[in-house]
């Protein structure tokens, strides 16, 4: 039988009229998806919609709801309605050199910074492309090349047209982009309550489709004009995991009002050992007054050297350990070593050698030298990019055997005594015995804590999120400052 407790129990015992919006703050491990199982269970007559970050939380939320829920992501939604008609034409996304080449564009920075217009248009809950769309990284650059912009908003529109109008075979539809058609068609969705899970993490273009639920509208089917009854929507997430401003996500938690909010503070994962410390990172550096609590252990298992997760802030880190650990470890990568993306170091390594005829990503090919990629993903501020060019440095010659006998030996996850993952990888999962590696954001410079005025609140919010993965034992690589933080907050107390 599941154990309620009496925050989850003011949740569900929260009724709400059409249009009403109920926010929900649920820090790492306090149990959100059973509290709203259990708020749906209680309403069988009502229909919910229960919007889902991703596939797989999707499909998982299928299985765990009651009947009257309808789990759906945001873009399922929209490729029913605007996004099957691509459906022979779907990408990823764009590379530089390809909008280079279909908007006749002479320079990798001028097509990234187009692409870029583009994105934070598509994301947003903007009816047109404008010059606020165009990233801070691009005024950035061509003020300190004092150079003018060029036509940024002209270009994002002109690659939109290309992607929606499939003239040019390069470029594809990407997924925001009928997600965006989607939005713009003001759909109406038939439910009485709307779920929104990690809400922390939803773009501005997601929130205008469940937000326009909230009010009311004419109903105008069938020759009929009455009004539609508005949908109650609830929100829950933790705006401390909010880790992809990247992708243009907004803290919605944060930015939209409720006629209710409640908390859950009761993590169910791991004990005060990790609340403290992770209740430490959120108070120094988010001002976040609520603590965490933690489930005491009854028996708490020590350390196992042969069985534990490696979490990293990129990719190049996890590979740079890979290479110490697999000669004598059975190593693993969370997801699979295939979604690390580590033969673009050997594509690097082609390239800081000047063998382009190795090179087989089209993307690195299209620089003319090393210097070029590096300087260029300086510029464009591409962290992973940098990181991967700093291990070609590091490694030279001994990129493409580390690479090839890495991705030969790892094993599936269950089978791995050492696990490997990124902090963005790890979100909304736990291990018993957690290692944090050392390249997250410096916590302390010249021995003291640092002010957080001018850090992204991401790189504060991956160092939470890596550290509540641990169920049992925390751990810190000996190069890590967080337990020298840890030693200064306990010391100022």
């Amino acid at each position: 039988m599941i154990k309620i407790t009496s925050e989850q129990k003011e949740i569900i015992n929260a009724d709400l009229l059409p249009g009403d919006t109920l926010k929900i703050m649920a820090f790492a491990g306090t149990g959100k998806t059973t509290t709203l199982v259990e708020y749906t269970k209680k309403r069988p007559k009502m229909r919910f919609l229960y919007i889902a970050f991703n596939k797989s939380v999707q499909l998982e939320a299928t299985q765990k709801f009651p009947n009257n829920v309808t789990a759906r992501t945001t873009h399922a939604l929209a490729f029913g309605v605007k996004g099957f008609k691509y459906k022979d034409r779907l990408v990823k996304g764009f590379r530089a050199n390809q909008v280079m080449a279909a908007l006749n564009l002479k320079k990798y920075e001028d097509a990234r910074f187009s692409m870029d217009t583009l994105y934070n248009y598509l994301v947003s809950a903007d009816p047109k492309v404008s010059h606020h769309h165009i990233p801070p990284a691009a005024r950035g650059f061509y003020k300190k090349n004092k150079s003018p912009i060029p036509p940024l908003v002209d270009h994002a529109n002109c690659l939109g047209r290309l992607m929606c109008d499939g003239s040019n075979d390069s470029i594809g539809m990407i997924h925001d982009g009928y997600l965006k058609l989607y939005q713009l068609s003001n759909p109406f969705l038939n439910y009485d309550c709307i779920l929104l899970d990690e809400a922390q993490d939803i773009n501005p273009v997601t929130a205008a489709i469940v937000f326009a639920q909230a009010r009311p509208r004419q109903n105008q089917d069938c020759g009929q004009n009455q009004t539609r009854k508005p949908a109650a929507i609830i929100l829950v997430g933790d705006g401390h995991q909010q880790i992809y401003s990247f992708r243009g996500a907004k803290d919605t938690l944060k930015s939209f009002s409720a006629v209710k909010t409640k908390y859950l503070t009761q993590s169910f994962r791991f004990d005060n050992n990790v609340a403290k410390v992770a209740n430490m990172v959120l108070k120094r550096f988010k001002n976040e007054n609520q603590q965490i609590v933690g489930t005491p252990v009854p028996v708490k298992p020590p350390w196992d050297p042969g069985h534990h997760t490696l979490i990293a802030r990129t990719n190049a880190t996890l590979f740079d350990r890979a290479v110490r650990l697999y000669k004598k470890n059975k190593i693993g990568f969370v997801g699979g070593v295939a979604n690390y993306r580590l033969t673009i170091l050997k594509d690097v390594y082609y390239l800081y050698k000047d063998d382009h005829s190795r090179i087989k990503d089209v993307y690195v090919k299209s620089f003319a030298s090393f210097g070029q990629l590096k300087s260029y993903a300086r510029t464009v501020e591409d962290f992973e990019l940098s990181s991967v060019c700093k291990m070609v440095e590091k490694y030279t010659t001994q990129i493409p055997t580390h690479v090839n006998r890495i991705m030969e030996q790892a094993v599936e996850g269950d089978r791995a005594g050492i696990l490997l993952t990124t902090a963005h990888k790890s979100k909304g999962l736990e291990w018993a015995n957690v290692l944090l590696l050392e390249d997250f954001h410096p916590l302390l410079k010249e021995g003291e804590i640092i002010n957080p005025a001018g850090v992204d609140p991401d790189e504060f919010n991956l160092i939470y999120v890596a550290m509540t993965r641990a169920m049992v034992n925390l751990r810190f690589d000996r190069k890590s400052d967080i337990p020298e933080f840890i030693r200064l907050c306990l010391k100022t107390r």
